[in-house]
């Protein structure tokens, strides 16, 4: 099973250039993701095709969108959701569908850094999500 472990050493190590150990056992210790090439966990598949019914508000963040099948993701919402792209460039359908961009379709394009393109978009939710993002902000800078 999963061992907890603190996110301040977690973030020390990476900021020393070093890998995160864990305390316990002195392992390695692997964040929670999926790697390139790893096998999606089976939660995604007994998941997904529901989720993607159920979205309303699709955003993509810091991405190349060139593996699938994430990559496919953006497509498999409905036609009436807005996507969002916050990205330093258009990918994957975002850029084939750029001619439209400008048309006032169901996608934005807010390009540059994700720290910069999710504080904007806290700003625009209100004073309460800006307030929340300069919290968490601060209790990992800690």
């Amino acid at each position: 099973g999963a061992t907890s472990f603190d996110i301040t050493e977690c973030r020390d190590s990476y900021l020393r250039g070093e890998a995160y150990r864990c305390r316990e056992c002195g392992s390695l210790s692997k964040p929670d993701i999926v790697f390139f090439g790893e096998v999606l966990p089976e939660r995604y598949e007994d998941l997904i095709e529901d989720d993607m019914y159920e979205c309303d508000l699709l955003i993509v963040m810091g991405t190349s969108l060139l593996v699938n099948p994430v990559a496919a993701m953006p497509d498999w919402v409905g036609w009436g959701v807005p996507r969002v792209l916050i990205n330093r460039e258009l990918v994957g359908s975002f850029a084939r569908d750029n001619a439209s961009l400008s048309r006032g379709n169901r996608d934005v394009f807010e390009e540059g850094d994700c720290d910069h393109g999710v504080a904007k978009l806290c700003k625009l939710a209100g004073e309460d999500w800006e307030e929340e993002l300069s919290s968490i902000h601060e209790s990992v800078s800690e």
